[in-house]
C-alpha cells in the first residue's frame, strides 16, 4: 500500500514538472514567435491577398486615382461635353507639385455636331479615343486641315484657332485632351470669336468704335454679328447637316500623304508639321505578345511632342493578363481608361489617407525630406472613364483580371525617360552580380537567380499559372526536334 503511494505520488510529481516544462516552452515560444501577418502590415493597413479575392476592401482612397466624379463639366449640351480633371496640386499641393502646370480634359461630340473655332492659351496633346473626325488649323495666312480617326495622336498650338466636327453619323467622336498652360500654372482660358449661349465673344472685350473701323463695317451689321449665335441659344458643339459635313470635310487630308508634294519653304512650315496627326497604332508597339500590346510615341521620334517633352501611349491588356512591374526613371505618367477595369498596385514612400487624416502638403507643413524606410502599397480597382497617376520612380503593375483593359497615357518630363522591368525575362534583377545578389537579399545565389529567371515572358504576362508553362520566345532543343520527328 504504501508503495503504491509512493508510486502515485512520484507520477503525479513527474506530470507537474513535465507540465512546468511545457508551460515554460511554450512561453519561450509566445516570446520569440515572429509577429502575425496583421502586425507586420502596420497600423491603418488592410491586408489583401495575392489571389485577388477581397482586394476590393483594400485601401483605395488615395490622391492617385480620380474617379468619374473628379471631372467637372466645363461644357455640356444634348449635342455634346467637355469635361475637366481640377488641378492636380488641388488634390495633393506637395505631392504633385512636379505636375502643377499640367491638366486633363475629356471631350465628347454626339453625330454630326461641330465644335466652334477657338484658341487657348496653352498648349495641348489630343488622342483619339474613338470615332472619326475632321479637325481643322487657322492662321492669318494658312489654314490646314485633316481627317483624325481612332488612335490618332494630334498636337494643338497654344494661340492657333481650330475647330473639329464630328463626320461620323452613328458615333460620337470622343478625345483625351493633355493641357499645358503658357501664362499661369494649372490655368488656361478658351477664346471665342463668336459668341454662344455660354461663352462671350473676345469681341466684346473691344469697343464698338475700334471694331468698327477695324472691319470697315457699320456698327449695327458687326453688333449683329457678333450677338446672332447668342440670341439663338446654341452652344459651342452644335448640330449640323451632311451637306455642312460634306463642305467642312471636303479639303481635308489623311496625315499619310499630307506634304508629300510640297518641297518649297514657307512661313508656316514648321507650324504645319506640328500640328500634323499621326497615329499610335501605326509605330510598331515597344511591347508586345499574346497578352497585351504597349505603343508609345517619344519626344524624341515625334517633332509635335518635342518641346513639350510629352509621350503619348496607348496599351491594351487581355483577360486575365498582368503588366509586369517596372518604373520610369523620369516620366510621371497621367493615364486615363478607356475600356474595362483593372486592378492598379503601387508602392509609394508617401502615406495613404487611411494612415493620416490629409494628403501631404494639405493643410500641414511638410518637411523637407522624409527619411522614413516605410513602404506604402496603393491598390485600386481602375474603370473606364477613370484617371490614374504614376510618378516618376514608383513601381507598379496592373492586373486586368475579369474582362480586356485599355487605356491612354501622357507621360510627362519624357525626353530622357528609363523604363526600368523588375520582372519578366528582361529584368534588372536578374543582371546583378551573383555576389551582390547573395548578401543583398540574404540567399544562396541558386535561389535569388531561380525568383528573378523563372518569368518566361516579358512586359505582359498571364496571370494564371498554367499559362506560365509556354515560354514567350522558346527556342527548340535539338531533343525536342528529334522528339517532334517522332525519334
Amino acid at each position: 500500500m504504501a508503495i503504491t503511494n509512493k508510486l502515485i505520488i512520484t507520477i503525479l510529481l513527474l506530470i507537474s514538472i513535465a507540465f512546468v516544462h511545457c508551460l515554460a516552452f511554450h512561453v519561450e515560444i509566445e516570446k520569440f514567435e515572429p509577429p502575425q501577418q496583421e502586425e507586420q502590415e502596420g497600423p491603418g493597413r488592410r491586408p489583401g491577398g495575392g489571389s485577388g479575392e477581397g482586394w476590393e476592401e483594400e485601401s483605395t482612397n488615395h490622391p492617385y486615382h480620380f474617379r468619374k466624379r473628379s471631372f467637372k463639366n466645363w461644357f455640356q449640351s444634348k449635342e455634346g461635353f467637355v469635361k475637366l480633371l481640377p488641378k492636380f496640386t488641388k488634390r495633393a499641393p506637395a505631392l504633385f507639385r512636379g505636375i502643377e502646370n499640367y491638366r486633363f480634359s475629356l471631350v465628347e461630340m454626339e453625330p454630326t455636331t461641330f465644335f466652334v473655332p477657338h484658341h487657348w492659351d496653352a498648349d495641348s496633346v489630343v488622342i483619339v479615343l474613338q470615332g472619326k473626325g475632321v479637325i481643322e488649323f487657322v492662321t492669318d495666312n494658312t489654314k490646314e486641315a485633316f481627317h483624325i480617326n481612332k488612335g490618332d495622336v494630334v498636337r494643338v498650338p497654344s494661340g492657333v484657332t481650330h475647330f473639329l466636327t464630328n463626320t461620323n453619323q452613328t458615333v460620337p467622336l470622343r478625345l483625351a485632351k493633355f493641357i499645358v498652360p503658357v501664362n499661369n500654372p494649372g490655368q488656361f482660358k478658351d477664346y471665342f470669336p463668336s459668341p454662344s449661349q455660354f461663352q462671350q465673344s473676345y469681341f466684346s472685350g473691344l469697343s464698338k468704335e475700334v471694331l468698327s473701323t477695324s472691319f470697315n463695317v457699320p456698327e449695327e451689321l458687326l453688333e449683329r454679328l457678333v450677338k446672332r449665335s447668342k440670341e439663338m441659344g446654341q452652344g459651342i458643339i452644335r448640330r449640323i447637316s451632311p451637306d455642312q459635313i460634306k463642305e467642312l470635310a471636303e479639303h481635308a487630308t489623311s496625315p499619310s500623304n499630307k506634304h508629300k508634294a510640297k518641297k518649297e519653304k514657307d512661313d508656316d512650315t514648321d507650324l504645319r508639321t506640328m500640328w500634323t496627326p499621326f497615329n499610335l497604332f501605326a509605330i510598331d508597339p515597344i511591347y508586345s505578345n499574346d497578352f497585351g500590346h504597349f505603343h508609345e510615341a517619344h519626344p524624341k521620334s515625334f517633332d509635335q511632342l518635342q518641346d513639350l517633352h510629352i509621350a503619348t501611349a496607348w496599351a491594351s491588356m487581355r483577360q486575365g493578363s498582368l503588366f509586369l512591374p517596372h518604373f520610369n526613371s523620369k516620366t510621371t505618367f497621367v493615364t486615363f481608361v478607356e475600356n474595362g477595369c483593372a486592378r492598379f498596385e503601387m508602392a509609394t514612400p508617401y502615406k495613404s489617407q487611411e494612415e493620416q487624416q490629409q494628403w501631404p502638403g494639405q493643410g500641414q507643413e511638410q518637411e523637407e525630406e522624409d527619411l522614413s524606410a516605410e513602404v506604402h502599397k496603393v491598390v485600386s480597382r481602375v474603370c473606364k472613364g477613370e484617371v490614374f497617376i504614376v510618378p516618376a520612380g514608383h513601381p507598379f503593375t496592373i492586373l486586368s483580371q475579369d474582362q480586356d483593359f485599355v487605356a491612354v497615357g501622357f507621360g510627362i518630363y519624357a525626353t530622357n525617360n528609363k523604363r526600368t522591368f523588375l520582372a519578366g525575362e528582361e529584368n534588372m534583377l536578374s543582371n546583378l552580380n551573383p555576389a551582390a545578389t547573395r548578401v543583398t537579399f540574404g540567399v544562396g545565389s541558386k535561389l535569388a537567380e531561380k525568383l528573378f529567371t523563372s518569368q518566361n515572358y516579358s512586359y505582359f504576362a498571364p496571370t494564371s499559372r498554367s499559362q506560365q508553362q509556354i515560354p514567350e520566345k522558346h527556342k527548340p532543343s535539338f531533343q525536342s526536334i528529334l522528339d517532334f520527328a517522332g525519334f
